[in-house]
């Protein structure tokens, strides 16, 4: 049985005080179909540092694995480069960074990433793992310029499936 599903999000982690800063999103919400939304556990690690920014996504559920997230940048964003993704020690497939994506009547995000191509991906986010990833940014942008609510009032997304046999819908 396949099983699909979005999960979308609350803000849980404010700024830090102090120099740097981190912004945690926890996917936990809302979810698109009958699945609890908290069995789509998932969080979501931002950090800007100069024109960096390093956004750590981790599969914190039990039940399902994540093939794609979604998320948002303000009109301060003019340049966001992905540089590279490590899951599990590897360099992942998750490239490139698609515009302007709809997530399953969520609305459309700025930014998306998905687990790359094919049925049998390997870099599938499976429970308890986690992928790096680091992008080259525009100066002068912070956490705030990430944690942006899209058209529909949402943060960010994941998508949730059975495993990495599911196919893309």
């Amino acid at each position: 049985m396949r099983r699909l599903a979005l999960v979308l999000v609350a803000l849980v982690g404010l700024f830090a005080a102090g120099g740097a800063s981190a912004t945690t999103i926890t996917l936990s919400t809302v979810s698109s179909d009958a699945t609890l939304a908290s069995d789509l556990d998932a969080t979501l690690d931002f950090s800007v540092s100069g024109t960096t920014m390093t956004l750590t996504a981790t599969n914190t559920g039990s039940l399902f694995n994540v093939n794609a997230i979604y998320f948002n940048g303000s009109a301060s964003v003019t340049s966001l480069s992905l540089v590279s993704a490590t899951h599990s020690d590897v360099r992942a497939a998750w490239a490139p960074i698609e515009l302007g994506s709809s997530a399953d009547g969520f609305g459309a995000f700025d930014y998306a990433l998905t687990d790359g191509v094919g049925e049998t991906n390997p870099n599938i986010m499976d429970s308890g793992e986690s992928v790096v990833f680091v992008f080259t940014v525009n100066a002068g942008l912070t956490d705030a310029d990430f944690i942006v609510q899209n058209g529909s009032g949402y943060f960010a997304a994941a998508k949730f499936v059975n495993g990495p046999d599911d196919p893309e819908s």
